[in-house]
């Protein structure tokens, strides 16, 4: 019955592309490759795909993220995926991913975490129960001076299961890189509990 009224739905109001309106897709692959390239491709260990700037890959971000647009998870994975993903060795995309977790209050009223969907379009070893986030007072996107967000991100993460990453190899996901406190605060509790080494992938910084 759903799938029925979605259909129905788009029969009224097709779906048009966010970068060039075609319709029937909701980022054509000629807009996904023109997807801005980030000003650094990397910050130290972490790999970023995309500039959020770029407005397609902003508006995009955004569908996804506050407006249950999940279809986007497959141009999103592939962005990466071409960007990042296939530059890896073998070995690297053997290690597993971790997508950074929302706090169980947030999980309940989103209904999905947006960047495991989008982990589970790049890779089939997901670790989804290794690592959780504590409730913050504030989301990081509240929080817009620097100092304070890399405050608000301290002890914000805690982890669930040691023995899944002890002395493994482990490839953290995200999906916005501002400052980057989010990613680096959880790398640290990773490194702290025993991984081995830590890198991060990023679908857009800005």
């Amino acid at each position: 019955m759903m799938n029925f009224a979605k259909k129905f739905l788009n029969l009224l109001f097709p779906q048009r592309c966010l970068g060039c309106k075609k319709e029937d897709e909701i980022l054509c692959f000629s807009c996904l490759n023109k997807i801005s390239y980030p000003k650094a491709s990397k910050i130290k260990d972490i790999f970023i795909a995309g500039d959020y700037h770029d407005p397609a890959l902003r508006k995009a971000i955004w569908l996804f993220k506050y407006k249950g647009s999940t279809q986007l998870k497959k141009p999103l994975g592939e962005i990466i995926k071409k960007r990042i993903w296939e530059k890896f060795d073998a070995q690297t995309r053997n290690w597993p991913i971790i997508p950074i977790p929302l706090s169980a209050q947030k999980s309940r009223k989103r209904g999905f975490n947006q960047t495991e969907l989008v982990a589970r379009e790049i890779s089939s070893n997901i670790l989804t129960n290794a690592l959780a986030k504590k409730a913050q007072s504030k989301s990081q996107v509240e929080v817009k001076d620097r100092k304070e967000r890399l405050k608000n991100a301290q002890g914000s993460f805690r982890i669930k299961d040691r023995l899944s990453i002890r002395g493994r190899n482990i490839i953290l996901l995200d999906d916005v890189y501002t400052t980057g406190a989010t990613i680096r605060e959880a790398r640290k509790v990773l490194k702290k509990a025993g991984a081995k080494k830590v890198i991060g992938i990023v679908l857009a910084a800005g």
